[in-house]
């Protein structure tokens, strides 16, 4: 399902579609992190690095995203 909607996001990237993405942020000083839930506009998605990067900078691996979600999806539902 993530693959299907990565898909749909790209056909769409020059629109910048706004998503919410919940994925895995792991702690740097010990094992272990928590579920983190974002909200934003796609800027690119960078297969060499494998993310989805936010028009806010922010960088999220793809191995790490549990859910994407956003209106866009609404239409295959």
């Amino acid at each position: 399902m993530i693959n299907a909607r990565l898909a749909v996001i790209e056909q769409h990237i020059k629109e910048q579609p706004s998503i919410t993405v919940t994925y895995f942020l792991p702690d740097d000083k010990k094992a272990g992190g928590r579920y983190v839930t974002v909200s934003g506009n796609v800027k690119m998605l960078n297969g060499m690095k494998c993310a989805i990067i936010m028009t806010n900078g922010t960088k999220i691996p793809i191995g790490d995203v549990q859910y994407i979600d956003g209106d866009m999806f609404r239409l295959f539902e």
